[in-house]
């Protein structure tokens, strides 16, 4: 699932650039419970997991009930 934010961000990147971004999501769908690249938390305690695509990170949190995976955010590496 995607969030508003990133779905924005995501239209709006070059073609190559969106493809990468959505192999990386395809993955993360197919095994979601995989390492992150790293984990941090939200001010409520919640896991934030962090997975670097490129040139870019997914922040995303896993639902485990229900194996849900809620895309949060996609930024460029700093």
């Amino acid at each position: 699932m995607l969030d508003e934010e990133p779905y924005g961000y995501l239209r709006g990147l070059r073609p190559t650039q969106r493809r990468r971004i959505e192999r990386a999501l395809d993955l993360l769908a197919a095994q979601p419970f995989a390492e992150p690249s790293y984990i941090d938390f939200d001010s409520e305690g919640e896991e934030l997991y962090h997975r670097f695509a490129g040139q870019h990170a997914i922040i995303y949190h896993v639902d485990h009930a229900v194996r849900r995976v809620l895309i949060l955010q996609i930024c460029p590496n700093p």
